[in-house]
């Protein structure tokens, strides 16, 4: 899929109360109210700073189950589910674009104290750097994996492709269509990757993208578009406008470490993944063998590793090992 549809769909539209479906079990964490909305959060283990985990479009906090078993080891790490997701209550068009303030909320009213490496996969790399914009002070670290980046979103105008991050508002409503857009349903995710969960994890992830997929309306309207695609493009441009506006790496010395998946070589993402870790001067970029998109799935062991070496690094004060 291409273009303005590929951006659309991509990013799950989980707007009404979750569909009636076989019960699941208690959340493994617990609800936090954020403002008459709850969000669900699982923290575990202790040692500063705390390690957070922001998971990707379509994604829930046990997606992390392999990951934050090993880092509970060592380290306070938490995984949580946005609005919409999991055992969260529903979103709407505009919650999209309070997701930083969501989570800054969650974690203070649930007591967890920064400052925090901040964890991102795929999209959720896109909104731990919004997080970082916003609460610069309680951001110390970063891993992303394989990454989504501003500068490989796309949508159509004038029959040409260009980054939706260089868009005005006007622009990007002229590309935006003008009447009631159906909505594909995909199949939920099973198999490879996700069943590397533990046996009742995965039946459980099974359930939660169910119920995911039936919470998407069939057709949505040009201005539940418009609001929603507004929101991203706000986000993607001012994490673009971010990357070129200080005299200084945007992440500063902030550790850094960015895992590409390694089973599709793919010079294009290569290059912009390891862009994104230059702006850090105390940075890693590594092509993970062996691992597709959900790298945390792949090689939980790789990941609980990058980490390591950013706590490592911020706990001494020194500079990430090369690896």
């Amino acid at each position: 899929m291409t273009g303005l549809r590929s951006v659309i769909f991509a990013c799950s539209f989980a707007t009404v109360v979750h569909a009636q479906a076989t019960e699941l079990p208690p959340p493994p964490g617990k609800l936090v109210d954020v403002g008459g909305r709850r969000l669900h959060l699982l923290c575990s283990g202790q040692g500063a700073p705390t390690v957070i985990l922001e998971a990707g479009a379509s994604s829930f906090a046990i997606d992390w189950t392999l990951v934050q078993r090993e880092v509970e080891t060592t380290n306070r790490v938490c995984s949580y589910d946005r609005a919409g997701y999991g055992w969260s209550d529903s979103s709407t068009a505009t919650t999209r674009a309070t997701e930083a303030k969501d989570l800054n909320t969650l974690l203070r009213l649930a007591g967890e104290r920064p400052p925090y490496v901040m964890v991102g996969a795929s999209r959720g790399g896109l909104l731990i750097r919004a997080y970082a914009l916003d609460y610069p002070t309680d951001v110390a670290g970063f891993v992303f994996l394989d990454p989504a980046t501003e500068d490989r979103l796309f949508t159509m105008l004038n029959g040409e492709a260009v980054v939706i991050a260089s868009l005005t508002p006007d622009q990007l409503r002229s590309a935006l269509p003008r009447q009631a857009v159906s909505v594909p349903r995909r199949a939920p995710q099973t198999g490879a990757p996700f069943d590397r969960l533990p046996p009742e994890h995965y039946q459980v992830r099974l359930e939660l993208d169910k119920r995911l997929i039936a919470s998407t309306p069939s057709m949505v309207t040009p201005e539940f578009i418009g609001t929603f695609q507004e929101n991203e493009r706000a986000l993607l441009a001012r994490l673009l406008a971010s990357r070129s506006s200080p005299p200084q790496p945007v992440f500063g010395s902030r550790p850094t470490v960015v895992l590409t998946r390694g089973d599709e070589k793919n010079a294009g993402r290569e290059e912009v993944h390891a862009a994104l870790a230059k702006l850090s001067t105390n940075s890693r970029h590594s092509v993970i063998a062996g691992t597709g998109h959900e790298i945390h799935l792949f090689a939980p062991s790789a990941v609980s590793e990058a980490i390591s070496d950013v706590v490592r690094s911020i706990r001494s004060k020194t500079a990430l090992p090369a690896r």
